[in-house]
């Protein structure tokens, strides 16, 4: 009976020391900031190995994600990029942000 209870104490306090971090995760909304930061970096790699090119905010949506991100969610996540300093948004003539162009800016 003993063992029984000391088997289920010390199971209690390993599966506790587990599972603590991603629940903390969860509850304080550290797993939707990790994703922003992941697509975050994937564009900012993208935009930085094809400097050669001319990136739009669509055409980037669609060679990153596949299309499978909302065009504006991905001009959100472009945006907040621009405010760390790292790319610079060029505006198009038109208020149609799919068309705003995207360079990467080289830091010496």
């Amino acid at each position: 009976m003993i063992l029984y209870d000391l088997f289920l104490v010390l199971f209690g306090i390993i599966l506790g020391v587990i599972v603590s971090e991603p629940l903390k995760k969860l509850f304080t909304g550290k797993y939707k900031e990790e994703e922003r930061q992941k697509k975050r970096v994937k564009l900012l790699l993208y935009v930085r190995e094809n400097q050669t090119e001319t990136l739009t905010t669509e055409k980037l949506a669609n060679a990153v994600f596949g299309g499978k991100l909302d065009i504006s969610l991905v001009n959100k996540l472009l945006k907040e990029i621009e405010e760390i300093g790292l790319i610079k948004g060029i505006p198009p003539k038109s208020e149609d942000v799919t068309k705003k162009k995207w360079v990467y800016v080289k830091k010496y």
